[in-house]
């Protein structure tokens, strides 16, 4: 629909017959025609409308067009509105100097002219119409350059998106490459790991080895500063193979290439297998140990190697920094069906600001000066967190520790690819025959004779083949 673009024009004047000549005067512009009676009337159709001219007669009763033109000049809406005076009695230049002064454009004595007044209208709303034009122009015009801006903006944007996304496929491109040589760093390390496991210990069992020939006098009798010199090289050697055999644990689990063998495991049995285990090394140290069985089932389908391995390293750790006072284990049944194992001591303790730092690799927070590795509660932890389960510590300084093992009532089936990760042993014939005379690590025969039980492993393998050696004459070897 076409809107209506004819303007408004405004007459005033207080006879009818007047008002009726305008209208037909100014019919033939075809534009909408406004009568008003007085001036209080003109003042209300101001109001309500805007108008392109005002005719306006200057003698009125009441309010003279001149005050009422005082006020439409005083309205800011109406101002600029043009005004042309209609006078058949005021003719003097004084009401016309007056007419103009109040902003009139026109002064026109009655009787006029058709033609020149029609005229001089038809000029008014020509301006106005121009006017509006230019407005809506202008209003065009605005829009205009907002929708460039908006455009501009969004240009912008899309430039900044493209460029984040040219940066994003970088850090994506880069992040792949240094993925790449991550995985290539894993599997160099895990190779170093290997050849380590073979590299190291096979040397390390040859100096257990030959240590406990000698001091067990295969190569004949020692005095007491050999024997002591021997016994002090064994404890260091087995302590390095432990720390070997601890940072090749620490490097499968990282890895996520340790194997899991889940079976249904009665950990009250296991505990008091644990202890025939622990025994010795409690007995050095002077240390009871007490475990209450409880009356119910308490078994679980986990990893019974695993689990043996995480409770050795916390009895052990007890016996230990216990300050030779009794250890307890108890053995509880959870609301979800696993179990809770802790380790209860009344040793020196641990502060709260070192409660998390224990869990560290090689972290040793504990002035007493015993041997280990400082990775025994890392692997520990990390083991229980392999079995869907956890590790958790409640200590207080002087007063002792409490470390629980939880455990669910089935753990989860995992499969691990641990080929990569076999330990290396050299087991040629002819090798040694007791494993634990020559200083293997911990395992169910009973700890090591340095007092440090680390993760448990399966029976440790003989030794390797010892070179020719001379023996004096008469020496039986046993």
């Amino acid at each position: 629909m076409t809107a209506d673009r004819r303007v408004k024009l405004l007459l005033v004047d207080d006879r009818p017959e007047n008002l009726l000549a305008l209208e037909a005067i100014l019919e033939p512009l075809g534009q909408i025609l406004v009568s008003a009676h007085s001036g209080e009337e003109a003042l209300k159709c101001v109001l309500q409308h805007e108008f392109a001219a005002i005719l306006l007669d200057v003698q009125m009763p009441e309010m003279s067009g001149f005050d009422a033109a005082q006020i439409i000049k005083s309205r800011e809406k109406s101002r600029y509105i043009p005004i042309i005076f209609l006078s058949a009695i005021n003719k003097e230049d004084s009401y016309v100097f007056k007419g103009y002064s109040m902003g009139a454009v026109d002064y026109v004595f009655k009787p006029f002219n058709p033609d020149v007044l029609r005229s001089k209208v038809a000029v008014f709303v020509d301006l106005y119409m121009k006017q509006q034009q230019i407005m809506e122009q202008a209003e065009l015009l605005a829009d205009s350059e907002r929708r460039e801006m908006e455009l501009q903006h969004r240009a912008q944007l899309l430039e900044s998106e493209a460029k984040s996304a040219a940066q994003l496929s970088e850090l994506n491109r880069q992040l792949k490459d240094r993925q790449k040589e991550l995985e290539q760093a894993m599997g160099v390390r895990s190779r170093f790991y290997a050849s380590m496991s073979h590299e190291l210990r096979t040397p390390i069992n040859a100096v257990i080895g030959y240590s406990t020939l000698l001091i067990d006098n295969i190569y004949g009798p020692l005095n007491e500063k050999q024997r002591e010199g021997l016994q002090r090289t064994l404890r260091a050697a087995r302590h390095l193979l432990e720390l070997v055999n601890d940072v090749l644990d620490l490097s499968k689990i990282e890895a996520g290439k340790i194997e899991l063998t889940l079976q249904p495991v009665n950990i009250p049995g296991l505990i008091e297998d644990l202890f025939v285990t622990v025994r010795p090394l409690a007995d050095e140290h002077g240390t009871n140990l007490s475990f209450e069985r409880p009356a119910e089932d308490m078994t679980v389908v986990t990893d019974p190697r695993r689990v043996r391995q995480i409770l050795l390293n916390l009895l052990s750790n007890a016996i230990k920094f216990g300050r030779q006072k009794p250890i307890r284990v108890e053995c509880t049944r959870r609301d979800d069906g696993g179990i809770s194992t802790a380790v209860v001591d009344e040793g020196e303790g641990v502060s709260p600001d070192d409660q998390q730092r224990i869990f560290e690799e090689f972290v040793q927070v504990s002035s007493n000066q015993q041997l280990g590795t400082g990775l025994g509660l890392p692997i520990s932890r990390r083991l229980a967190t392999l079995l869907d389960g956890s590790l958790e510590v409640k200590s207080a300084p002087g007063i002792g520790s409490v470390f629980t093992l939880h455990l669910p009532a089935e753990a989860s089936p995992r499969i691990f690819d641990s080929d990569e990760f076999q330990t290396v042993d050299a087991t040629p014939e002819g090798e040694v025959p007791s494993a634990d005379a020559a200083g293997a690590r911990p395992g169910p025969n009973g700890p090591s004779e340095a007092g440090e039980i680390g993760p448990a492993q399966d029976p440790q393998p003989p030794l390797p083949k010892l070179p020719k050696m001379a023996v004096p004459k008469g020496t039986q070897v046993a």
